[in-house]
């Protein structure tokens, strides 16, 4: 058996596993996206991430009254536009069945 490269075996891997996602139902998912635009109205909220002690400011974007993103504020001095991982994963979060929510 030849040496093989590690740049060419994470290519191999990155393949066979996005060939395995596809023949799992991702194909589907990723025909429906393509075919139908977005609907409705997109509005942007600002907002503060509040999973962290920094309370990074942040815009919140709405499509048809869901939470669709949320990216970093350009305008905020402290993160300047950026977000942290736990700050883009607010979505998941928000979103997330067993999380606490106000009565």
């Amino acid at each position: 058996m030849g040496h093989i490269s590690r740049r060419r075996f994470l290519k191999i891997a990155g393949f066979g596993a996005g060939a395995a996602a596809l023949a799992t139902g991702g194909a589907r998912t990723l025909q429906a996206m393509a075919g139908k635009p977005a609907a409705g109205t997109t509005r942007t909220v600002p907002t503060s991430c509040d999973i962290c002690f920094w309370k990074c400011n942040a815009i919140a974007h709405v499509r048809d009254g869901q939470l669709w993103k949320i990216v970093g504020n350009p305008d905020d001095p402290l993160s300047r536009g950026r977000l942290c991982p736990r700050g883009t994963g607010g979505i998941g979060a928000h979103f997330d069945p067993s999380r606490l929510r106000p009565r």
